[in-house]
C-alpha cells in the first residue's frame, strides 16, 4: 500500500536549530508506503500477523536493485526479511530462525547486519538458539535469495539463549555479537573474511574477561546485567584507539544503577567501562542504556530505556560525557541508528511526540541537538528503526495487534516507511547551509511525488 501525501516542511524547524540553537519540531507525517510482510508457513499467529521482530539494519553499500537493502528480523516468519529501498517491497526472506516461542530472549532472527563487498551481499543474524547464522543474500533487481552458509553457536542453546545485536569492524574484518540474554551475558567476537565466510569464533587470549569458553564478559556485572546495541568506533584514541563500545543497560543489582557504557578492543579484552552514576541531570528514571550508535565525527548516541521521560546521552569518541539530549523527551529508547548521508542520529521512543502515548523517533544531530520528532501511528513495539541510504526515508517496522486503537495504520502489522525530516547534512548549517536544506526539501518532496505516482 502506498500513499500520495505529501511531507510536513520543517523550514522553520531548522531555522531554528541553524540560527538559535537546538529547537524540536513535532512532525505529523503520514507514511509514504505501508509495506506488508509475507506470511511463512512458520507463521502461527491468526491472519498470519508480523506482530514480533527485533533489529532493523540498512547496507549501505548500492546493490543492483539502485539502492543498499533494509533487513528486519522478523520473530513472526522465522526469517530475516530483504526488503528494497527503490521499489519498497520485500524482495526475499532469510529462513530458518526460532521464531516466535513465547519469549523474547529464546526467539529469532534478533541483531542483524550486513556487509557489502565486491558482488557480494553477507548477512549476519542471531538466533535464539544461541547461534550466529551467516547468508549470502547478494540480490537481482527484483529477487533476493538467502543461502546459508555457516551457523556458529555461541553457547549451548539451554543456557546462552540469544545472539542479539551486532557490530562490524571493517578494518579488522570481525563482528562483535552480545548475548543480552545469558547470565551473565557476554560477547562473542567473529573474523570474517572481508566481512564474508568463512567465518569463525575468535577467542580472545585468555582473563582477563573472560570466562572458560572464552566469552568476553564485565568483571564484576550483575548476573542480569544484559549487553545491548554495540558499535565500531574508528576514532576512538584510548586504550588500544580504534575499538567497539557498548550499552550496558547495569553494571549492579541496585535499583538505582543507570548502566553505561563498555570499550572493547579487537583482542575480545574489556579495556575501559563507564557508568553514568552521578551524572550532573540525569533524569530520576534512571538510563537503562540500550541503542548506541557513532557518528562521521566519532561522538557516540546512548539512547535510555527508561519508561518515563527521560533522555539520551552523548559521549565524545574517547566515552566522556558530553550532554544530554532530548531531556523529558526521548525515552523508551531501543535501536538507534546513524545515517551518514544526513548526518544523523534516528532514535526509537515513546510515548511521546505531538501525540502523547504513541511512538515516535527522534532526529539528532552529531552535536547532540534535537532537531525533530516524528509521530508514528501505533502506541507499542516501534522500537526497530533504519535509514535508506540513497533516498533518505525511514523504515520503522509495526507489530500487528488485536488491541483496539494499537495499530492504526496496518492492524496486521507491516514496515511503515517515513520521508527523512532531514534532506541533507544541516547540523551547524548558517545561513547558506539553510537555504540548500530547503532547495534539498523542495528537491526530495519531487522525486517522492515522482516514485510514488
Amino acid at each position: 500500500m502506498t500513499f500520495k501525501s505529501l511531507r510536513v516542511t520543517l523550514l522553520a524547524g531548522v531555522a531554528m536549530a541553524a540560527i538559535a540553537g537546538p529547537a524540536v519540531a513535532d512532525v505529523l507525517t503520514t507514511p509514504i508506503a505501508l509495506i506488508p510482510v509475507p506470511a511463512t508457513q512458520a507463521n502461527v499467529q491468526p491472519g498470519g500477523a508480523f506482530t514480533s521482530f527485533d533489529i532493523s539494519f540498512a547496507d549501505p553499500v548500492l546493490s543492483s536493485a539502485g539502492t543498499g537493502n533494509i533487513f528486519i528480523a522478523d520473530r513472526s516468519n522465522a526469517s530475516v526479511d530483504i526488503v528494497s529501498g527503490s521499489s519498497l517491497t520485500v524482495l526475499g526472506q532469510a529462513l530458518g530462525f526460532a521464531g516466535q516461542t513465547g519469549n523474547n530472549n529464546t526467539s529469532g532472527a534478533d541483531g542483524v547486519l550486513t556487509v557489502t563487498s565486491g558482488a557480494v551481499t553477507t548477512l549476519y543474524a542471531g538466533d535464539g538458539n544461541s547461534t550466529l547464522k551467516v547468508f549470502n543474500v547478494t540480490t537481482t533487481a527484483t529477487t533476493a535469495s538467502a543461502t546459508l552458509q555457516t551457523s556458529i553457536a555461541t553457547a549451548p542453546a539451554a543456557t546462552g539463549m540469544r545472539v542479539d545485536e551486532m557490530a562490524f569492524n571493517p578494518r579488522d574484518s570481525q563482528v562483535l555479537a552480545a548475548n543480552n540474554a545469558a547470565s551473565p551475558a557476554f560477547g562473542s567476537l567473529f573474523s570474517t573474511s572481508s566481512g564474508h565466510s568463512p567465518v569463525t569464533l575468535q577467542f580472545p587470549n585468555g582473563p582477563p574477561n573472560t570466562l572458560p569458553n572464552n566469552q568476553i564478559t564485565i568483571a564484576g556485572q550483575a548476573p542480569g546485567g544484559g549487553l545491548e546495541q554495540p558499535a565500531w568506533n574508528p576514532g576512538t584514541t584510548v586504550n588500544g584507539g580504534a575499538s567497539f563500545w557498548i550499552s550496558v543497560p547495569a553494571f549492579t543489582t541496585a535499583a538505582s544503577d543507570p548502566g553505561g557504557v563498555a570499550q572493547i578492543s579487537t583482542a575480545g579484552k574489556v579495556v575501559s567501562t563507564t557508568s553514568f552514576a552521578g551524572l550532573p541531570g540525569l533524569s530520576s528514571a534512571g538510563c537503562a542504556p540500550s541503542g548506541l550508535a557513532v557518528a562521521t565525527n566519532g561522538n557516540m548516541l546512548v539512547g535510555c530505556n527508561t519508561a518515563g521521560p527521560s533522555q539520551a546521552v552523548l559521549l565524545d569518541k574517547n566515552g566522556n560525557f558530553l550532554q544530554f539530549v532530548g531531556s523529558g523527551v526521548l525515552g523508551g529508547t531501543d535501536e538507534i541508528w546513524y545515517d551518514p548521508t544526513t548526518n544523523a542520529f534516528y532514535v526509537t521512543g515513546g510515548p511521546g511526540g505531538s501525540n502523547p502515548g504513541t511512538r515516535f523517533f527522534g532526529v539528532v544531530d552529531p552535536n547532540g541537538n534535537l532537531l525533530a520528532t516524528v509521530d508514528v501511528p501505533t502506541t507499542s513495539s516501534a522500537h526497530s528503526i533504519t535509514v535508506d541510504p540513497v533516498t533518505g526515508d525511514v523504515f520503522v517496522a509495526l507489530a500487528g495487534s488485536n488491541a483496539a486503537g494499537a495499530n492504526t495504520a496496518c492492524p496486521l502489522g507491516c514496515i511503515a516507511v517515513f520521508s527523512s525530516p532531514v534532506p541533507g547534512p544541516i547540523a551547524g548549517a548558517g545561513l547558506p547551509g539553510l537555504i540548500l536544506a530547503a532547495g534539498g526539501l523542495v528537491a526530495l518532496a519531487r522525486r517522492r511525488r515522482q516514485k510514488i505516482a
